[in-house]
């Protein structure tokens, strides 16, 4: 027969282990992101997370990398257009073929996760992540200030973000 003692300490691990589990996988996955608050608004703003499993977040993340940059590059095709300045131009055109590279390697990403092929994943985000940055740095070396260059921020933020995550998965 169980004593009391047993069954006391049984019933305080179990709870400890409750607390320590919030319930709530967005938040759980978020905890051991890079950034946990662009990782929760990111995961929040897409009504599929709610029912998505951890490699499912990971991919609505790896697909909204792709649909930041898609917007992007949409915003840079606008710009050059409004452009007359031959300066400003070069440095759009520049942040136009980096944005372009962006989508392509978002998209080479999720066919790749999809495969459950994690290296690749991994190499086509990795390849994501340095091109916003040469875009604003386009614009540095122009001295010159960039028209997308909060956008920029967030689309590294959330390529980092989605980095991180897919370093801890398993795919």
């Amino acid at each position: 027969m169980i004593s009391m003692k047993t069954l006391i300490v049984i019933f305080f691990i179990f709870l400890s282990l409750v607390t320590f589990s919030s319930g709530d996988l967005i938040d759980d996955v978020c905890r051991t992101s890079a950034n946990f608050k662009v990782c929760v608004s990111a995961l929040r703003a897409d009504p599929k997370s709610s029912s998505a499993d951890k490699r499912g977040l990971v991919r609505i993340l790896i697909q909204q990398c792709l649909t930041k940059g898609k917007s992007i590059y949409n915003e840079i095709v606008s710009l050059l257009k409004q452009t007359k300045e031959p300066v400003l131009k070069e440095a759009l055109k520049s942040c136009k073929e980096n944005y372009d590279g962006a989508i392509d390697g978002a998209t080479s990403s999720i066919k790749h996760f999809d495969a459950n092929d994690g290296y690749m994943t991994k190499i086509s985000a990795s390849a994501v992540y340095s091109l916003p940055a040469t875009c604003e740095d386009s614009f540095t070396e122009l001295h010159r200030k960039s028209p997308i260059k909060s956008k920029s921020g967030d689309m590294l933020k959330l390529v980092g973000l989605t980095l991180s995550l897919l370093d801890q998965s398993k795919n």
